[in-house]
């Protein structure tokens, strides 16, 4: 694609996109660095996310997007380690409403500094692999079709919780029923930790002991008792001891969460 055409897709769909995260509507969360937005200037335009043609999703077409190029490094190498580890077919495309988008003078948006990545579905062709879009696969008559699509959803949430440290998914807010917001606000540049406090980080907790381990566990958002209990069990299955508020125990708990989906479609 020439660069003029590039660009001109790429400011297009900033200027579009829809269901962004922001920060100035809700409290950051924990250990947010200041957010600094900047130009267009300071992104790089890319139609491929290592080996994925990047789609945007409101027209289902092959569109680049600008991106601030430290965080892309970041995003491709999640997206190594997801096909290298997920046991579900490789993806050649990425499903997505956008990076960076253009934030006014109100800069409440991780979009604005290029470092914020919405995920709405990940495909090989015309075969679905991950579907984000939880508004529609939620409202399929077909419950085991349903299970499915929920349990690769958290697979691959697993996969990005690993490398980011906030992931926002549809049990955020109803804004993210269409795609899964990433960024490196919390995280920087190095891998997740676990933060008892991090809302985001608990409902992941929860719904991997639920979907994808089968070990029954109420949703309360809350680091609680059963909640610390239920990542114990998981975690014995894998070998190891105690709960996810161990370093080396959060990342033992999403790496043996992001096959899952694809061991359980195969048993």
């Amino acid at each position: 694609m020439h660069r003029r055409t590039a660009l001109g897709a790429g400011l297009a769909l900033a200027a579009t996109l829809t269901g962004c995260s922001t920060i100035g509507q809700r409290p950051p969360p924990p250990n947010q660095e200041p957010l600094t937005c900047v130009d267009r200037d300071a992104m790089t335009t890319v139609d491929r996310v290592g080996t994925a043609e990047t789609v945007y999703e409101v027209n289902q077409s092959p569109t680049p997007f600008p991106i601030e190029p430290g965080f892309l490094a970041q995003v491709v190498q999640w997206q190594d380690d997801w096909l290298a580890t997920s046991g579900l077919p490789r993806h050649d495309q990425l499903w997505s409403y956008g990076a960076w988008v253009r934030d006014g003078t109100g800069c409440s948006s991780w979009h604005g500094a290029g470092r914020a990545l919405d995920i709405s579905r990940l495909r090989s062709g015309d075969v679905p692999v991950v579907s984000c879009r939880e508004d529609l696969w939620s409202e399929l008559d077909d419950a085991a079709l349903r299970d499915d699509h929920r349990r690769r959803y958290w697979s691959l949430a697993a996969s990005l919780h690993l490398h980011f440290a906030y992931v926002l998914t549809y049990l955020f807010d109803p804004l993210h029923r269409n795609h899964i917001h990433i960024d490196n606000s919390v995280s920087g540049t190095g891998m997740s930790t676990f933060d008892p406090d991090s809302r985001v980080q608990v409902q992941m907790v929860q719904s991997a002991c639920r979907w994808l381990w089968q070990v029954e566990v109420e949703p309360t958002d809350a680091w609680d008792r059963q909640t610390r209990n239920a990542s114990h069990v998981v975690l014995e299955q894998l070998g190891s001891h105690g709960d996810v508020s161990r370093t080396d125990n959060w990342q033992i708990f999403l790496r043996g969460s992001v096959p899952r989906a694809a061991q359980l479609t195969a048993s």
